[in-house]
């Protein structure tokens, strides 16, 4: 599997997410040098009161994870999902519903090509991403129990599909961010 990675100052293609770097993103990395340290950052990442504590019920992976298969007969999103190399989390425990969550994997084009053609017909707007090569689909709804925005955002790049949401969270830039800092 490819990812592109930045390394020093040099942005690379490594075997796997986690090697050929000394440095290899962390889900802090992602938001390191940006405006979002002061938006999410602040709230716990990758929290076990939030997604469970490894090897329990109900838990599931949480910062440099290893893709799985995908089950029999999985859909487009859950092959996608499978395939996820860093999963983030940043969730405020004060609150039901407010946190953000990037899923970044390593995935089959033609997959994920396929995933957000089928994304207007859910109500998603597609276009092409404004950080540079890519296509970029985006729903914002409004949540009915606590009335906040929640958004989803799907980009591909190459072979680098990158998944957003967010809930109660204003994250304007932020899929610009992430493309800077992983394609430079």
């Amino acid at each position: 599997m490819k990812v592109p990675v930045r390394c020093a100052t040099a942005v690379v293609l490594s075997a796997a997410f986690v090697t050929g770097c000394a440095n290899s993103p962390e889900c802090s990395d992602l938001i390191a040098s940006s405006p979002f340290t002061a938006t999410f950052g602040a709230r716990p990442l990758n929290d076990p009161a939030d997604v469970g504590t490894p090897g329990t019920p109900y838990s599931y992976p949480a910062g440099s994870i290893v893709p799985t298969t995908p089950p029999v007969g999985a859909t487009l999103a859950e092959t996608l999902y499978a395939a996820t190399q860093l999963r983030c989390v940043w969730r405020d425990p004060s609150a039901d519903i407010t946190s953000v969550t990037i899923e970044i994997p390593t995935v089959d084009p033609a997959d994920a090509s396929d995933y957000l053609a089928s994304l207007p017909a859910l109500g998603y707007t597609c276009a092409a991403a404004t950080s540079g090569t890519g296509e970029a689909c985006q729903l914002t709804t409004t949540d009915p129990k606590y009335s906040v925005d929640v958004g989803s955002t799907s980009f591909l790049r190459g072979d680098t599909y990158i998944h957003i949401s967010q809930a109660n969270v204003s994250t304007p830039g932020l899929l610009d961010s992430l493309a800077s800092m992983l394609w430079g």
